[in-house]
C-alpha cells in the first residue's frame, strides 16, 4: 500500500460537479420572449427542443460514466489524464449548444456540435479501453461489460455520421442526433432485456 495514491472520491466528486454544471449551464440558453409573436415563440421553442436534445446527450455521457468510474477502484495517472481530456470536451457541450442555437441551420455551427459530441464520444471509448486493458486477463468480460463496449463504440462511428450530416445537411444535425439518442436507448434497453431473459433461463 502506497502513502500517497490518487483518490477514487475525489475522481467521482469532480466528474459529477463538472456533469453538474454542464446540465445547469444549459438551461440558461432559454431565454424568455419579450414578446408574444410568432417569431419569438418559434425561438424560444427551438432553445427549448435544442436543451431537451443536448441534456439527454449529456445524460447519456454521465449514465455511461458512472458505470465506468464504478469498476474503476484504483484510477491511474493516465485514468485522470484521459478523463480530464473527456470532461474538457462535456465543458465544451453547453457553448456548442448556444451556438447551434443562436446559427440555426449553420454549416459552421452543426459542424462544430457534431466534432463536440465525436471528441466526447472518442475520449469515452479511450477511457473504456483504459479500464478493460487495466484488467487481470484471468477477469473475462461479462455479457454487461460487453454490452456497454460495444455501445461505446458504437457511439463513435455514429458521432462520424454526425459530422458528415453537419456538412452536408446540417439543417438536420439536431433531427438525426435525436434519432441517434432514441436508437442508442432503445439498443441498450433491448441489450439488457435480452440479458435479464437469458440469466433467468
Amino acid at each position: 500500500m502506497h502513502m500517497f495514491e490518487n483518490s477514487k472520491s475525489r475522481l467521482d466528486a469532480i466528474s459529477d460537479g463538472v456533469f453538474a454544471v454542464v446540465l445547469t449551464l444549459m438551461v440558461l440558453d432559454i431565454k424568455v420572449p419579450k414578446t408574444l409573436t410568432i417569431a419569438d415563440l418559434y425561438a424560444t421553442g427551438f432553445s427549448v427542443v435544442i436543451y431537451f436534445i443536448s441534456f439527454a446527450v449529456v445524460g447519456q455521457y454521465w449514465t455511461f460514466h458512472q458505470e465506468l468510474l464504478h469498476t474503476v477502484t484504483q484510477p491511474s495517472t493516465n485514468f485522470l489524464v484521459l478523463n480530464f481530456f473527456y470532461l474538457v470536451f462535456i465543458c465544451l457541450v453547453p457553448f456548442a449548444t448556444s451556438f447551434i442555437g443562436d446559427h440555426p441551420g449553420s454549416r459552421i455551427s452543426a459542424t462544430l456540435f457534431a466534432i463536440i459530441i465525436f471528441m466526447v464520444d472518442l475520449f469515452q471509448f479511450i477511457l473504456f479501453r483504459s479500464v478493460i486493458g487495466e484488467r487481470p486477463k484471468k477477469e473475462n468480460l461479462n455479457a454487461h461489460d460487453w454490452e456497454e463496449y460495444r455501445a461505446v463504440s458504437l457511439m463513435v462511428l455514429v458521432a462520424i455520421v454526425y459530422i458528415l450530416v453537419g456538412l452536408l445537411l446540417p439543417k438536420w444535425i439536431l433531427v438525426v442526433i435525436a434519432l441517434g439518442l432514441g436508437a442508442r436507448t432503445l439498443n441498450n434497453t433491448i441489450g439488457r432485456r435480452l440479458q435479464r431473459q437469458s440469466k433467468a433461463k
